[in-house]
């Protein structure tokens, strides 16, 4: 891969971080801050292919994005925090915990006035763009590609070996494969060969076994903010009951996703790995 079509690739994606980043601001609506994290991942992912080359480790994110991400993800993830409570009482009847979503509401507020803090400017990445082009290197080689998509390989192996897997594990797997649809576009490489393993050797096949893992991860996600917040204030014994029996229901859905990860990933393993990455002509 030559140095204009690197530098292409990170124009182009900085251009749609931009223009999802003026959208994600605009309302602060989920969706729009999903669409903004995804395409940020999506550049990290181009820029960790980009590292695979020992001499570009410096090639990294820069801060500001980086910043920004996480106080949208902040936001995001007590979105869907509202979300996961309203879609219980709706399905459960549970009743409402009301300070508890107040207390949520608040703390989405303040990650917005945060955003409005650190983003100046019609364009608050064009600095951040510049110098990121001034550091890309003159070509990345098909060996790099080749060793880095060899290297993702292994961690997926390391991660789905032990029996029963922690549940950091399944977030990093996912991770992994998400990377690998990321960078498909870039290589040249059919996602059969990019995939690690047989049984995942289609995009179908990879993105549905990434959502599973990202159902489970959102399930944890809930359970860890329920106790996080819970911490900051004293509900009434009525909201109390409410929060447990919310608490009861997202843990053992969790339980029951966990099930399913094993048994998906026994069927991954037990299908064996596909063969090392070669380049193929177009």
């Amino acid at each position: 891969m030559k140095h204009k079509k690197i530098e292409d690739i990170v124009e182009d994606r900085f251009k749609k971080i931009s223009d999802a980043y003026d959208k994600a601001r605009l309302h602060f609506i989920e969706d729009d801050i999903r669409i903004f994290r995804v395409k940020v991942k999506k550049l990290a992912a181009c820029l960790h292919l980009i590292c695979a080359a020992e001499e570009h480790h410096h090639v990294k994110l820069p801060p500001k994005i980086e910043k920004i991400n996480q106080l949208f993800g902040a936001i995001r993830i007590l979105q869907m925090q509202q979300n996961h409570v309203f879609s219980t009482i709706k399905e459960y009847q549970t009743g409402s915990p009301d300070t508890y979503l107040k207390l949520i509401s608040d703390q989405i507020l303040e990650n917005m006035e945060d955003i409005n803090k650190h983003v100046k400017g019609m364009k608050p990445f064009k600095k951040a763009e510049e110098q990121l082009l001034k550091v890309l290197p003159k070509k990345l080689s098909p060996e790099s590609i080749l060793q880095f998509v060899g290297l993702e390989g292994d961690n997926l192996e390391k991660l789905f070996n032990p029996v029963f897997p922690a549940d950091q594990s399944f977030h990093k797997a996912r991770k992994h494969l998400k990377n690998l649809l990321y960078i498909s576009p870039y290589t040249d490489l059919e996602i059969k060969i990019l995939s690690p393993y047989k049984l995942l050797s289609s995009f179908e096949e990879i993105d549905s076994f990434s959502k599973l893992l990202g159902n489970f991860h959102d399930l944890n996600t809930a359970v860890d903010c329920l106790y996080r917040h819970t911490n900051k204030f004293e509900p009434g014994e009525h909201e109390k009951a409410i929060l447990r029996r919310q608490e009861q229901i997202w843990v053992k859905a969790k339980e029951g996703l966990r099930i399913k990860i094993y048994e998906e990933m026994q069927k991954i393993v037990a299908s064996g790995r596909t063969d090392r990455p070669q380049l193929y002509s177009r």
